[in-house]
């Protein structure tokens, strides 16, 4: 099988379908990956998810098909804060995984951010073993463990904090 050459692009507010789309099937497929629930959005509007794009920088996988994958951005607004941003919301169509996908989608947010912020941070489930190697081979470091960070199902789940440090 080729590998497919995806374009990486950030999304615009016309792409609110697309990411309504992606964003509700990863909070179905995985809903432990995420601290939002598919029932919390899946009644939201198309406006809402318009306005999620606009307030971030999302970053989308494009293949012919349509989008397979997406990465958020979103520096801190307080000013004590505004040197770092963070990673959230990254998933990739199980169709797509396998690809390198997810791994340009880290490079692109993270290119993005080093022109803007000093470090990016994240939380990704402890489970989550593919995505802890995506983000640790990207430069990503684990800096703690939050303990019940999520509960769903009855389940707690664990989060490890990472942080890639950019420079001043």
């Amino acid at each position: 099988m080729t590998r497919p050459d995806a374009e990486i692009r950030l999304l615009s507010c016309a792409d609110a379908s697309a990411y309504r789309d992606i964003r509700l099937e990863g909070l179905r497929q995985n809903p432990e990956a995420f601290a939002s629930t598919f029932e919390d959005e899946r009644d939201r509007p198309l406006d809402w998810f318009g306005e999620r794009i606009a307030q971030s920088q999302i970053f989308g996988a494009v293949l012919a098909r349509g989008l397979v994958g997406v990465v958020g951005l979103r520096p801190h607004a307080d000013a004590k804060q505004r040197h770092k941003a963070m990673i959230w919301g990254m998933y990739v169509r199980r169709e797509a995984r396998q690809y390198g996908i997810g791994k340009r989608l880290v490079d692109a947010a993270v290119a993005y951010a080093s022109g803007h912020v000093e470090q990016l941070q994240l939380a990704v489930v402890t489970e989550n073993e593919a995505a802890r190697r995506l983000y640790a081979k990207a430069g990503f470091i684990e800096y703690g463990h939050q303990v019940n960070a999520l509960k769903h199902g009855g389940r707690y789940y664990d989060d490890i904090l990472m942080v890639k440090f950019l420079g001043p």
